[in-house]
């Protein structure tokens, strides 16, 4: 990563610390973003605390670039990683991959001078708090803006088109930002549209800007002690982003029309990812905005509903791989031997999603197994 030095050094940083919401780690490394900035490059805090980055020229920059700085650890100190050649893996806690890659990313950006707009929001793991204080303080800011990306989703592939309740950027833009990544890349990344996202800050934004996704950056198995974190794709996709002519994007996309892909699903999402609030207690705003009570969270139940959603879309080596890992754990690819992928139907994947709010995870998994069991 030598020719990609502060790509490095922020990610670096950013994972060699635990950032729980509020604690000592989140303040740290939003300190060394603003030490770190090219020399001339300003910053603001907003009052939530929220940093801020003007790299626009002209009006006609309208992009929108945003990062969460704060991890799902639950108290502060040093995080182990364990690195090879090509990946970094989480040593005893999660990685902080989500979002540490998405910080590297746009400390690159900025650094090589892309006109754009950039935040680095606070308290996404707990609720999106930053990014909520945005939608409902800084509406005009955030109009003066036709897309909003952030790359803080894991796999390899994806270009969101649909978060939570519904659309967040048109098929139009989705493919368009795809073509890009592909050919811009020299055909080291493979991008498409994928309407299987959950939530990450941009949601936040999808009633003020037209355009708003998530970028798989090659982080996995986030929020969890198996996490780990592609390098090689991470510097390519990096790489790739600073040539990119955002601005040449399409704008597609009525952000007044609501497009609820997920109906069907609403009646399985009750305790999980992708809840609106309507009513609020214990300190988070009654606003309507996306929440989770941290404090009870189970973080298990959604990687696994996020795994479940990716086999939906033909990406089952996640959901194969936790219900391996739960049936055999002292021996998970002896397990996967005698599976079929071939078994996980629609209407296989729609019983499993239906159980997730109901019945612990290794019995849905051990179940799930019994399911695809080939014999020996």
């Amino acid at each position: 990563m030598r020719k990609n030095s502060i790509l490095n050094k922020a990610l670096s940083r950013a994972l060699s610390i635990k950032r729980p919401h509020k604690g000592l780690g989140e303040r740290l490394i939003l300190d060394w973003i603003i030490d770190h900035l090219p020399a001339g490059v300003g910053h603001t805090t907003d009052a939530i605390g929220n940093v801020h980055v003007d790299l626009r020229t002209t009006p006609l920059h309208r992009t929108l670039f945003v990062s969460h700085v704060d991890t799902v650890h639950r108290a502060d100190g040093p995080n182990k990683i364990r690195k090879t050649h090509g990946k970094w893996y989480a040593s005893g806690a999660p990685l902080g991959a989500d979002d540490g890659a998405g910080i590297a990313i746009l400390m690159q950006l900025i650094t090589q001078g892309k006109p754009a707009y950039y935040i680095f929001t606070v308290g996404e793991e707990c609720g999106g708090h930053g990014a909520s204080h945005l939608a409902e303080k800084h509406k005009d800011l955030l109009a003066q803006f036709d897309r909003a990306v952030a790359f803080d989703r894991r796999g390899y592939s994806d270009v969101i088109t649909h978060q939570g309740w519904g659309r967040c950027c048109s098929d139009a833009f989705a493919e368009a930002l795809s073509d890009k990544f592909n050919t811009q890349s020299n055909d080291k990344l493979l991008y498409m549209p994928c309407d299987g996202g959950v939530y990450t800050d941009t949601a936040e934004f999808v009633d003020i800007i037209p355009e708003c996704t998530n970028i798989s950056c090659g982080y996995n198995y986030e929020h969890s002690d198996r996490e780990e974190l592609d390098i090689e794709h991470l510097v390519n996709l990096a790489n790739t982003a600073c040539r990119i002519d955002w601005d040449s994007l399409p704008t597609d996309r009525d952000p007044s029309v609501r497009d609820n892909k997920w109906d069907k699903w609403d009646s399985y999402a009750t305790g999980g990812y992708g809840v609106k609030a309507t009513s609020v207690t214990g300190g988070t705003e009654a606003n309507g905005h996306w929440y989770f009570d941290d404090e009870t969270y189970d973080w298990d139940r959604d990687i696994l509903r996020d795994a479940i959603y990716d086999a939906m879309v033909g990406i089952p080596d996640d959901l194969i791989d936790l219900m391996c890992d739960a049936v055999y754990p002292e021996d998970p690819q002896l397990a996967r031997r005698y599976v079929s992928a071939k078994k996980l139907t629609d209407e296989v994947l729609e019983e499993v999603m239906k159980q997730v709010s109901v019945y612990d995870i290794d019995t849905i998994l051990c179940t799930l197994y019994d399911t695809l069991y080939t014999g020996a």
